[in-house]
């Protein structure tokens, strides 16, 4: 199993993931770290629906995906790693996950949150899992798209 890359985007699986992603990438397992789209069946059954042909994606818990993941559960797969927000980032890290590069994406815009970049806003508590990800050297790297310029969001961070 090689991870191929880690996002935060809360929309998890969709049109930049399933065409962009993956094909470059040439991902063959999306894996979706969330606590809530585990429990949650219409949405796992809309995740697997938005997963590319060809693509395998499993939906797990935070604990579960660090513990599969830790393990190589997925062997001679080529994983994508998705979750919804840091703190997600800091569970796969405390279940054993070594996390060394994360694609930050998109994490929209709601009440309590502030904007950090065009694309990414942050509450307090996610503003402090940043800081967390980015203390403990972690390379934190703001891109959408694959074709991007990537910017170093742990510089955008550590300004805050």
């Amino acid at each position: 199993m090689k991870i191929v890359l880690v996002r935060v985007d809360d929309r998890l699986i969709h049109g930049e993931v399933a065409v962009g992603w993956t094909r470059i990438l040439g991902a063959t397992h999306i894996v979706v770290a969330n606590d809530q789209a585990s429990t949650d069946n219409t949405q796992k059954m809309l995740l697997k629906m938005a997963t590319p042909v060809g693509v395998k994606s499993t939906v797990l818990s935070v604990a579960d995906a660090a513990q599969q993941l830790s393990a190589a559960k997925f062997k001679n797969d080529k994983v994508l790693v998705l979750v919804r927000d840091p703190q997600s980032l800091l569970g796969l890290m405390e279940g054993g996950l070594n996390l060394e590069q994360v694609n930050v994406a998109n994490v929209r815009m709601a009440e309590g949150r502030q904007r950090i970049t065009k694309e990414v806003a942050a509450s307090p508590e996610e503003i402090a899992a940043w800081k967390e990800l980015d203390r403990r050297d972690v390379k934190l790297e703001a891109r959408l798209l694959p074709g991007s310029a990537p910017n170093d969001f742990g510089k955008i961070i550590r300004s805050l």
